[in-house]
């Protein structure tokens, strides 16, 4: 599903002549609404591409532990204003209009991702980290039945 994404932001990474690094599990299993959960990856996706500048790198990680699926996704360049941090799941929230003025977007893309993310009952964030901005979510899944005898 992720590599999925991956390939549907693949031209806006070449024009922005971005690069992206993922470390990403060959299986992972986790019982969700597909195309919500979609559209949230996509939407912090380009998110992290649109407020990084050109020939910066995106690294993107998926990982598993006790039933839990980590996703990171993190960009380097334009960090958010510490301020900012606690509004930036709202509605309608812009971070900072000099930020947007050249990115575009009506501000309901990080909304949207807050809305899929409690209807996983997931946990959710992003932080400020050295040179640019951290997304993170934690997703509880449920495993698979083993009916091996």
């Amino acid at each position: 599903m992720l590599r999925i994404q991956i390939a549907a932001v693949a031209d806006l990474l070449e024009e922005k002549k971005q690069h992206l690094e993922a470390n990403i599990p060959t299986r992972l299993y986790c019982e969700v609404e597909q195309s919500q959960i979609e559209r949230a990856i996509q939407n912090i996706l380009v998110n992290a591409i649109r407020y990084s500048p050109s020939g910066e790198l995106i690294r993107i990680s998926l990982s598993e532990t006790h039933g839990t699926i980590r996703g990171e996704i993190e960009n380097t360049g334009v960090r958010v204003p510490d301020d900012a941090i606690p509004h930036l799941f709202e509605a309608f929230y812009r971070a900072d209009t000099s930020r947007n003025r050249n990115t575009g977007g009506t501000g309901l893309g990080l909304y949207i991702v807050r809305k899929v993310m409690e209807m996983h009952r997931a946990n959710y964030g992003i932080s400020n980290i050295n040179n640019g901005v951290l997304f993170w979510f934690e997703l509880p899944c449920k495993q698979p039945v083993d009916n091996s005898i």
